[in-house]
């Protein structure tokens, strides 16, 4: 079931992965592609990491701090 909480991990996880891409957006356009790229490599490693083995580690570190979205709360049996 989903928790109904805004900071939970799977939910804070795709807020930074947009974050990190509107970063990269905005220093393309400023022209500091070095940067940029090796961000977006970052994300894009990251998102390979995922796909491959199942696992990221953004959101394994987040579900340490702040919980996951799905879980089997209590007293939510509807």
């Amino acid at each position: 079931m989903k928790s109904k909480k805004f900071a939970c991990a799977e939910r804070l996880q795709r807020f930074l992965m947009a974050f990190m891409m509107i970063i990269v957006l905005i220093l393309l356009a400023k022209g500091v592609t070095t940067v940029a790229l090796v961000l977006l490599a970052f994300v894009a490693i990251m998102l390979f990491i995922y796909g491959v083995f199942d696992f990221c580690p953004s959101t394994w570190i987040l579900n340490k701090m702040f919980g996951s979205c799905y879980c089997e709360c209590k007293g939510d049996e509807k």
